[in-house]
């Protein structure tokens, strides 16, 4: 390796072994944004010591106002390069930094469907960011990641022989592609974003928005963000229409029924019909 890498440099060099479609085009922004902090566009990826990742996490909490939940991403990507140089043999140590700390982070909620319809709403009600109201709409009736949504383009939106539409998603989280339906108020709030949703995303509005929501209108509920709408996609699925975790796990494009166990939740109403029909 040329010892003149940068961190970005090496990334966009590697993403391909690291990531895949949307995902990585998401996370080398991360990366470019990673690269525009201090010298570190200059600064090769083999003279990084704990004290700068943290000072870049510091700067994204405490000036680009991000939540410790969302620097950890970046976080994330950042461990991520760094553990692809080592195993490449191009750096000799990972950087052992700090990660932001977050309060109950195993404990993710999700959206009752009033609290939806309040999101909605309150997203319609903006001027300014009235396309998140389209995103929540699409996140709530098909569970799809952030990133999933963005990937979607006019090119990757079909109709079945019955005329359904539903979304191709050539790349998930985990590698694999998938299909998609889409209900009608999915396809209604594709609609709204010119089947093109990445054309109105921009990173830092979508994050401080959703801080003004949790303010607003969720009472500073830290363990409702964005991904809850994937959460409540899934405990919708089991608890209202009762489909078992393998079909829900299909759905969702997970690999493991642990990790859908961990989306599910029991709603109180139906833990408490189940005792009235007892």
């Amino acid at each position: 390796m040329d010892e003149t890498f940068t961190f970005l440099e090496y990334a966009d060099d590697e993403a391909a072994c690291m990531w895949n479609g949307a995902h990585k085009y998401w996370l080398l922004k991360m990366a470019e944004k990673f690269d525009g902090f201090s010298d570190f566009g200059t600064r090769p990826i083999t003279k990084y010591k704990p004290r700068q990742i943290h000072d870049f996490l510091d700067y994204l909490t405490d000036e680009c106002d991000l939540s410790n939940n969302t620097a950890n991403y970046y976080a994330a990507m950042i461990i991520k390069v760094f553990k692809q140089a080592y195993k490449n043999q191009d750096i000799e140590r990972v950087p052992d930094f700090t990660w932001k700390r977050v309060k109950n982070a195993h404990r993710m909620s999700y959206f009752t469907p009033e609290q939806v319809d309040q999101v909605v709403e309150y997203f319609r009600n903006s001027k300014k960011h009235n396309w998140m109201a389209p995103m929540v709409l699409i996140a709530a009736n098909t569970g799809m990641r952030v990133g999933e949504i963005l990937s979607i383009g006019p090119n990757t939106i079909f109709d079945n022989t019955k005329g359904k539409p539903y979304v191709h998603l050539m790349y998930t989280k985990n590698g694999d592609g998938r299909y998609v339906y889409l209900n009608a108020k999915a396809r209604q709030a594709l609609r709204e974003l010119d089947d093109c949703p990445k054309n109105h995303y921009i990173m830092y509005n979508f994050y401080a928005t959703w801080k003004c929501l949790r303010r607003d209108v969720l009472n500073g509920d830290e363990k409702l963000v964005f991904h809850s709408l994937r959460h409540t996609f899934a405990t919708r699925q089991a608890n209202e229409f009762r489909l078992n975790n393998t079909l829900i796990a299909k759905i969702m494009g997970h690999r493991s029924l642990v990790t859908t166990s961990k989306y599910v939740k029991l709603m109180p109403e139906v833990q408490q019909s189940v005792c009235d029909a007892m």
